[in-house]
């Protein structure tokens, strides 16, 4: 038999067949969607983009009189906490708080945020 390159057609065709051969044409890529989310998450921007939507909520429920003496901090186990300048400003928000917490759940409906935690930090 003719040798090609010192291999017989034989070998050649052998060692041809043992190379794996393409399963169809699907590719098993991800969406887009999903590395993005990924990515984001990884990157922390939507623990930002969280907070600024937090923030501005915040700020439309409770209004320009008291956002300035309070802050925003976050949310565990469905409770928003929220830091005062001052023990007023505490009692304040305390006596607000059903329709503080009405309109925080009407503006962002998928933080699901079941009640609201003052607490006087006396820093601002």
């Amino acid at each position: 038999m003719p040798t090609i390159g010192g291999m017989n057609q034989d070998d050649e065709a052998y060692y041809l067949s043992q190379i794996p051969k393409p399963r169809g044409t699907r590719i098993n890529a991800s969406k887009i969607s999903t590395v993005l989310n990924r990515v984001i998450e990884q990157k922390g921007y939507a623990a930002i983009q969280s907070r600024e939507l937090l923030g501005q909520a915040w700020e439309q429920a409770v209004g320009p009189h008291l956002a300035p003496q309070t802050r925003v901090g976050k949310v565990e186990r469905g409770a928003l906490q929220v830091f005062t300048s001052s023990k007023i400003v505490l009692t304040e928000l305390e006596f607000m708080k059903p329709q503080l917490l009405k309109s925080i759940q009407k503006s962002l409906p998928d933080f699901s945020i079941r009640s609201l935690k003052f607490r006087c930090d006396g820093h601002r």
